[in-house]
């Protein structure tokens, strides 16, 4: 039988402000509403790692899984990496000066110093017929490897601990597909999506979700449905 410790005070504050007191699937900021989830059902494992901050009714749809384990560490890692970067200090970039001097300017006016604060990014401009020349696909895409990425992250809870390289995945496909991610054809988006659901099918995660018959993604119909602000058709999950 597990044993139930309290949380510990700290703990509880360092949580609840990991959430900005809100819950962290429905965002209700009712604190009296408030409970806290153990990741691993184990209520005397008080890391913070393990614990996450739900409103009462997702937290009994975490306990009857309507929200999927999958979801709740996904949710949990993106607000641990949420609360670290928001107290990183933030780089401040370095200044430079250009002088300007010219004897020959007469009745101008010319500023001696010029300041520069930073360089313009530039956007990216894709071929016409590629993947990422459409914003949806391109958006799609990116929902897709950010998939992997929250499962790869969530598969260290498992076990496993191999190293891992985000830009892994986009050298993969480059070599798969003789171009650079969204650079391939637009014929090819199918197959591209169909290779990046496979990766996520196949990490521990998601075995452990098509086991249980949870969806590791949406599909591409029910995504363009929501960019477009339209209700999707039914459809069965992963499919194109």
């Amino acid at each position: 039988m597990k044993i139930r410790k309290t949380i510990p005070a700290l703990t509880s504050k360092k949580l609840f402000q990991e959430a900005d007191n809100h819950c962290s699937f429905c965002s209700v900021n009712d604190v009296a509403a408030l409970e806290i989830h153990h990741l691993d059902e184990d209520p005397g494992n008080n890391q913070l790692g393990n614990l996450i901050v739900a409103c009462a009714n997702c937290h009994a749809k975490i306990t009857h899984g309507e929200i999927s384990p999958a979801d709740v560490h996904t949710k949990k890692l993106q607000l641990t990496w949420m609360s670290q970067a928001a107290k990183r200090p933030t780089p401040k970039r370095p200044r430079q000066s250009v002088e300007v001097k010219d004897s020959t300017l007469n009745n101008s006016i010319v500023a001696n110093k010029v300041t520069f604060t930073g360089k313009r990014s530039q956007r990216m401009n894709y071929p016409a017929d590629s993947v990422g020349a459409d914003t949806i696909k391109k958006g799609y895409i990116d929902y897709l490897i950010g998939r992997y990425f929250d499962y790869k992250k969530a598969d260290a809870s498992y076990g496993s601990y191999r190293p891992f390289n985000h830009a892994e995945i986009h050298t993969t496909i480059a070599r798969l597909f003789k171009a650079k991610t969204f650079y391939i054809h637009v014929a090819r988006f199918a197959e591209l999506c169909g290779y990046i659901m496979s990766r996520v099918d196949q990490t521990i995660q998601g075995k452990r979700n098509t086991s249980r018959g949870w969806p590791n993604y949406d599909s591409y119909t029910k995504y363009q449905a929501e960019q477009l602000g339209q209700h999707p058709p039914p459809a069965s999950p992963g499919t194109m």
